[in-house]
């Protein structure tokens, strides 16, 4: 695979102040921070509690992920290879619970991409997420894996979640 220069990483096109904002401390402390390295890519980066309280802000993130790929591609303002499906990596390496709400959140994106033809990558590598992904089968629906060459390296794993 050669590798090509598209210079630096669009932000995430939101209407939305940054990810971060003061109320994430009042519901779990979830930070979803999503950006697009190159056009038919979306990273998008998870941090905290997915949970009942936090579910929806990244249900609404994968969701315009899918699109924006979609999008990129449908339009024809898409660099992709043609071989390359548009993806979206999201990494959960620094999620430290996954609830029946995350779940959800996963099927549902799952579903958005498939119909929308984006390949859906969970990039996780640790006990709280992929043991809920594999007890309830949403690994054998979702691309799971430990590493992803869109991160440059495998899950970041905080070091407490680990032990």
């Amino acid at each position: 695979m050669s590798a090509r220069s598209t210079g630096p990483a669009r932000p995430w096109p939101t209407d939305r102040p940054p990810f971060r904002d003061p109320d994430d401390e009042l519901v779990g402390g979830l930070t979803v921070a999503p950006t697009q390295p190159r056009r038919g890519l979306v990273l998008v980066r998870v941090i905290g509690e997915v949970d009942m309280l936090t579910a929806t802000r990244l249900c609404d993130v994968l969701d315009g992920a899918v699109r924006t790929v979609a999008a990129d591609r449908d339009t024809g303002h898409d660099s992709t290879p043609v071989d390359e499906t548009p993806s979206v990596v999201c990494d959960l390496g620094g999620v430290t619970f996954l609830g029946a709400s995350g779940l959800d959140v996963f099927a549902t994106a799952e579903a958005t991409a498939r119909r929308h033809r984006v390949r859906l990558v969970l990039v996780a590598g640790h006990r709280a997420v992929v043991r809920p992904l594999h007890l309830t089968a949403l690994d054998r629906r979702i691309a799971v894996t430990d590493t992803h060459p869109a991160l440059g390296r495998g899950a970041s794993v905080p070091e407490e979640a680990g032990r």
